[in-house]
């Protein structure tokens, strides 16, 4: 009897640490931006078990979309090029929102 053939298929995005997430409220809350947190999220042929969005306070304008690939942490800004950093904190240090 052979059984079948399957191959797994991995999520584009990973769920996050915990001390990532925490981390990343904490920045969210001290820039006054609102974080949200989507599971189970598929985008086109994507899946992601979590994928966070970085909000400008209670408007709708996502400024960052952020999930974790199997290389690192994966921000994509609205307007912009996707960027990838090793860890959370190096991310939110390149992720300072400018003084108006």
């Amino acid at each position: 009897m052979q059984l079948p053939n399957h191959s797994i298929t991995l999520p584009t995005g990973l769920s996050f640490e915990i001390p990532d997430l925490v981390m990343l409220r904490g920045w969210a809350d001290f820039h006054d931006l609102r974080l949200a947190i989507e599971l189970d999220v598929c985008v086109d042929a994507d899946e992601y078990e979590e994928l966070l969005g970085l909000y400008d306070g209670s408007c709708a304008f996502r400024r960052w979309m952020l999930w974790r690939s199997h290389e690192g942490i994966v921000v994509q800004p609205t307007l912009g090029r996707t960027m990838l950093f090793d860890t959370m904190a190096d991310a939110l240090e390149f992720l300072i929102p400018e003084q108006d």
